[in-house]
């Protein structure tokens, strides 16, 4: 059973594939609270409302319902989220992307994850068209130091399409996120980068500051969706 938050159509509003029509499959439960930040899907990690607003389905049911939604809004590209995807249960989570998938590779999928559970094996299969953005949380966060070994093996897997994500709330995070950064290269991390601010607390033109003074081969992630719609609002 996969337990299910909500499932919308949009277009995605961060990372490599900004702008382009997605189906977010977005699943109830995360491991991590950042209580150093407001979390902006608290409906998703805290179990005292994903309890009451979530829904448990079998992986047939849930890409059923993925693959009618995609198909009536002609979007190519799904986006599993949370809370945390990888706090499913793996095997259902596979089930249900072969039922997408079937009979012939006609979308892609992309999964925003903290990185913090290893990878399943069947992700890195090539039959599967899977892209990774990794959220690495960083000390302003509150979770810096929640299964770091995790997320530095499952970091240095990652291919040339895939992003690591650093999302900042001070000066602090910049310093951390360009140490945590230089380890991976020097580890032969292959991910591109990015770098956003926490909503409310840095301004971005700090951040294109930091990158170009420091020579620094980092995308700026905004969160477009939030400049669309109101910042709080949900399903968008």
């Amino acid at each position: 059973m996969l337990r299910l938050s909500e499932i919308y159509s949009s277009v995605q509003g961060e990372g490599p594939r900004t702008g382009q029509p997605t189906i977010f499959v977005r699943f109830a439960g995360c491991n991590m609270r950042c209580p150093g930040w407001p979390c902006d899907t608290q409906h998703a990690i805290d179990p005292a409302i994903w309890r009451f607003q979530s829904e448990k389905l079998q992986p047939f049911h849930l890409a059923h319902k993925i693959k009618s939604l995609a198909t009536s809004k002609g979007a190519r590209n799904i986006c599993l989220t949370g809370g945390e995807p990888f706090m499913q249960n793996h095997d259902d989570l596979l089930d249900m992307i072969k039922c997408i998938a079937h009979p012939s590779k006609w979308c892609s999928f992309e999964v925003f994850t903290n990185g913090s559970f290893k990878f399943p094996e069947w992700t890195k299969e090539p039959m599967i068209d899977m892209h990774f953005m990794m959220d690495w949380k960083l000390l302003g966060s509150g979770e810096a130091s929640t299964n770091v070994d995790i997320r530095y093996e499952n970091a240095i897997w990652l291919k040339e399409t895939d992003g690591i994500k650093f999302v900042v709330k001070n000066e602090n995070d910049l310093v951390q996120a360009r140490m945590i950064y230089e380890t991976l290269m020097e580890r032969g991390c292959k991910a591109q980068f990015w770098v956003g601010a926490v909503w409310g607390e840095m301004e971005d033109a700090r951040l294109v500051d930091f990158i170009q003074q420091n020579r620094m081969p980092w995308n700026l992630n905004v969160q477009v969706h939030k400049y669309i719609w109101a910042p709080e609002e949900r399903g968008v």
